[in-house]
Formats: structure tokens, C-alpha cells, sequence
């Protein structure tokens, strides 16, 4: 299977030039990608497949799934909804509308007044599930019913400005310029809630959101500042000045390959050079231990940037990290694996991540 961001809202949230001003977007099929246009092999196929039964057996009636409680509220809804649009199901129609419209309305009835996409009001994990249900409500926006567009559309336009609100926060420092972090006032940034927002930002843009070119410009700076220097190996770091691992690296890659198109330095095709070295930190240190920090986390965004830097990147790395995601499969479908927050987080949030990354 085709990582997460599928052709449908990579489209979405790549070309948006007529809300943001000139800003061509990076093609979705370049030469050096196009051998990864191969079918999913079948057992990719039958273990998604195996998870989405899991899933939509296990959704209770509210439209969440069985989580702990440091992944908040919305955001395993979210991401459980974005594994099945992953496989090509859409909200109402086949075996899994409803299962997907239950998950959809929770989220949208989670929005409280100031916009915050979460019936949390404080702690770690508030602003990572902002971004991540307004990625997954810009996706599903073309794909509901009349009424529930309605509905999304004026929850996209909140949950957009919010997170331009967040970003103005005053910041301890011009070297958190740019980012986001746990909460919305936060006076500093890191890289992981930083990846979720641009996302969101660029999929609300294709619905129509007014974001301004110098939100995704400032944003583009703060990943560039966070890489860690070549000669000392590249990748990215959780904060500026700090060193890398494979989830942040993944993140970071694959911001500055969406965001590209802001540089009119870099000619049509070529990659930033902080995202080459983030590729090369990869091969060196490659996301295929299912014991490390943050795993499906990891995956789930190295399999993104792989998925743009093309190439020996690529061919090198994605068949690795697929075959050992694979291995984690248990039999009821679901993945084990991971490791601190990750296990509290639940099988849903595993399997979900999983089926995103495959």
C-alpha cells in the first residue's frame, strides 16, 4: 500500500497556489518515484484489511476506539478514519460508512468554542490532536454529505485559525519562531506537533481556508533551523540544536519536501539539502526497530518522506521498514510493538499508524 497521504489529498494538500499565492506544488510522480507506482503487493493488502475489521469490530458506539488516555480524545478517531480512506473506503458507502461517519461526528462535536479540535483542555497531547483531526476532516471534506461539509467547513475555518494563533504566540526565543508545541500559547516549539500543523494547514488551504503564504514560510525556517548539520550527519532534531532520531527526521523530511515549493532557489525536481541528509541519516540509522522511541510514529512519517525523496531512499528503506511493520501483526489483526506512550496509546492507535505507513 501506498503511504498515508494518499494521491486523492495529496492533491488536497499540495496544490493549493490560488489560496496561498504562488507556490508551485511538488509533483505527486516524479521519475525517480515512479517505480513505487507497483500494485500493493497482496500481503500489504491482507494485513490492512485484517486491521480494518479489528477497527471497525472494536469501534464503540460513540465513534472512539479502545485508547489510553495520554492520546487524548480525537485523535485516535482521526487517524482510525485516515486508515480506511488509506484502503480506499469513504464516509457512507460500502461496509465501513457508518463506522467512518461515527468517527467524523464525534470529531466534529469535540470542537469547543476557541476552535480546539479535542475535549481536552489541557496537557501534552492537545494541540497534536488539533492537527491531526484537521488533516483528517480536510481529507474527508470532498467526501460526505451535504450537511456534514457544511458542518466541516466551519469547523476547518476554526481549527485553522487557531493554529495561526498558535504559531503568533509569543516565543522564549527566535529560534522557536515559526513552530507550535503542546499547547496553544505556548512560548516554545518542537518539531513533532510543528509537522501536524503544517499538514493541517495545507489540507484546510485546499478547502478553502485563507492561510498566508508567510505562515507556511515562517514554518518552513523553524524545520530548517531544527536540522541537525551534515557533517555531523544531518536528520532533525525534536528542537533546534538538538540531535536527531528517525521519528523527527521523518517529520522533518517530509515538511520541507511539501513545502519545496516555497523556495524559488531550488529548480522543479530537485530536493532540499537538509531533506537529502535527512534521507542519508536514515539509511544509517534505518526506522526498523520496533523497541525505539516513538515506532509507529516513526514509520508512520518516514514512509511519507521516503515516499517523496524517491530513489535509493526509497528502495533501500521502505521494503525494510514494511517487512518488519508486517512482522508486528498479531492475529487478531491488530500490531503490537512500540514502546512507553505507545503501548498506553492503544491498538487502535498502533494499527491505525500501521495501515497509514504500509
Amino acid at each position: 500500500m501506498k503511504p498515508f497521504v494518499s494521491p486523492k489529498f495529496l492533491a488536497a494538500a499540495l496544490a493549493t497556489a490560488a489560496v496561498l499565492a504562488p507556490l508551485p506544488a511538488a509533483p505527486l510522480v516524479t521519475p525517480a518515484r515512479a517505480a513505487q507506482d507497483e500494485p500493493v503487493p497482496s500481503n500489504v493488502r491482507i494485513a490492512v484489511d485484517k486491521a480494518l475489521v479489528w477497527l471497525a469490530k472494536n469501534q464503540k458506539p460513540d465513534g472512539t476506539f479502545p485508547q489510553g488516555a495520554s492520546a487524548g480524545t480525537t485523535a485516535v478517531p482521526s487517524l482510525c478514519v485516515m486508515a480506511f480512506l488509506s484502503r480506499g473506503h469513504v464516509p457512507g458507502q460500502g461496509p465501513y460508512g457508518d463506522t467512518l461517519y461515527k468517527s467524523i461526528d464525534f470529531v466534529i462535536e469535540s470542537q469547543q468554542e476557541t476552535g480546539l479540535l479535542s475535549r481536552s483542555q489541557a496537557g501534552n497531547h492537545v494541540m497534536y490532536e488539533h492537527g491531526i483531526s484537521t488533516v483528517m476532516l480536510a481529507e474527508v471534506y470532498g467526501m460526505v454529505d451535504d450537511a456534514r461539509r457544511v458542518k466541516i467547513d466551519r469547523a476547518l475555518a476554526r481549527s485553522s485559525q487557531l493554529i495561526l494563533a498558535a504559531q503568533k504566540s509569543p516565543k522564549n526565543g527566535n529560534q522557536y519562531k515559526g513552530g507550535w508545541r503542546y499547547q496553544v500559547n505556548a512560548p516554545d516549539s518542537d518539531m513533532s506537533v510543528t509537522g501536524w500543523q503544517l499538514m493541517a494547514l495545507r489540507g484546510a488551504a485546499n478547502c478553502g481556508a485563507a492561510i498566508p503564504r508567510q505562515a507556511l514560510e515562517d514554518a518552513r525556517e523553524y524545520i530548517r533551523r531544527s536540522a541537525c548539520p551534515e557533517n555531523q550527519g544531518g536528520g532533525f532534531g525534536y528542537q533546534p540544536g538538538q540531535g536527531p532520531n528517525q521519528a523527527r527526521t521523518g517529520t522533518g523530511t517530509l515538511m520541507l519536501e511539501l513545502l519545496r515549493g516555497l523556495d524559488p532557489n531550488l529548480p522543479a525536481g530537485d530536493h532540499p539539502k537538509e531533506s537529502l541528509a535527512g534521507g542519508d541519516y536514515l539509511i544509517k540509522n534505518p526506522p526498523d526497530n520496533p523497541g525505539m522511541e516513538f515506532y509507529y510514529y516513526g514509520v508512520y512519517y518516514c514512509a511519507q518522506a521516503l515516499n517523496q525523496l524517491g530513489g535509493k531512499y526509497w528502495d533501500t528503506l521502505y521494503p525494510k521498514l514494511r517487512d518488519t511493520l508486517l512482522a508486528q501483526q498479531q492475529p487478531d489483526g491488530t500490531f503490537a510493538g512500540g514502546a512507553g506512550q505507545e503501548q498506553d496509546a492503544g491498538p487502535a492507535y498502533r494499527s491505525a499508524m500501521a495501515c497509514l505507513a504500509l
